[in-house]
């Protein structure tokens, strides 16, 4: 059981050393959030518990307390694994869906620096022009406000990326007030409806939001289906477990 234990603490060590290195990456592309700050902490403690492991169990044969404070923790930790693996499914059964040729394509925001997209802003620019100069038929909403450090709302940067892509101007209806993905949808909703458009939605966005940005547009009435961009694996954990606590908000929280 001793060597048992050992083999299991190194494990652990060495898990959550890769997961502070795997958090920390993106802050060198100037990607820092509440996700990736939640992993960095979360990865600090497991590497001080490994660490202090010894003490730990010193200290659990000396004091009861101590000793249920500790079950009580990995049970927390189990069943914090298994609500990330459920909602890590959940992100990926959301990214695959057909949309029909004929649904309006929305493009949700995210962040601009200055006039410049972000790395998962331009991805999702790129899967949108795809898809619209394969369905020339479809009209797009580009979604998003203008936030801190952004000279630009990043509904104007999406048209314009679109644009230099090859898809036509007069295609392209801006949704330039929103700062949220439930924003983005409501809002959206209102401009299709004021111009016509086909109320069928094909979502662009990232692969892990995809799940909960057709959830959300379902839960406002409308039919929606994915149409996933690629997130940069360099920024992927900051994104994701960004995604998992917004993801447990949303189906959590009234």
């Amino acid at each position: 059981m001793g060597k048992f234990r050992r083999a299991a603490l190194w494990v652990l060590g060495i898990l959550s050393a890769l997961g502070l290195v795997w958090f920390i990456g993106p802050i060198h592309w100037n990607v820092l959030n509440i996700g990736n700050i939640s992993g960095i902490a979360v990865c600090l403690l497991i590497l001080a518990c490994v660490l202090l492991s010894g003490r730990i169990n010193a200290l659990c044969g000396k004091n009861r307390a101590v000793k249920k404070l500790k079950t009580a923790v990995l049970v927390l930790f189990c069943a914090g694994l298994l609500w990330t693996a459920a909602l890590t499914g959940l992100m990926v059964s959301g990214a695959a869906s057909a949309p029909p040729e004929t649904a309006t394509v929305l493009v949700l925001g995210s962040k601009v620096s200055g006039n410049v997209p972000s790395a998962d802003l331009r991805e999702r620019i790129e899967a949108a022009a795809n898809y619209l100069n394969a369905h020339p038929a479809a009209a797009c909403v580009a979604c998003g406000g203008r936030g801190r450090g952004e000279n630009r709302t990043e509904a104007e940067v999406i048209r314009e990326g679109l644009v230099s892509r090859g898809v036509g101007a007069s295609r392209v209806f801006l949704e330039d007030r929103s700062t949220s993905t439930q924003e983005n949808i409501s809002n959206a909703q209102k401009i299709i409806g004021q111009n016509g458009l086909n109320r069928g939605l094909a979502i662009v966005t990232d692969e892990y939001h995809e799940y909960r940005a057709c959830s959300i547009a379902r839960g406002l009435g409308a039919s929606a289906w994915a149409v996933p961009a690629h997130t940069p694996w360099y920024i992927f954990s900051a994104c994701w477990a960004r995604e998992l606590l917004a993801l447990s908000a949303y189906l959590l929280l009234p």
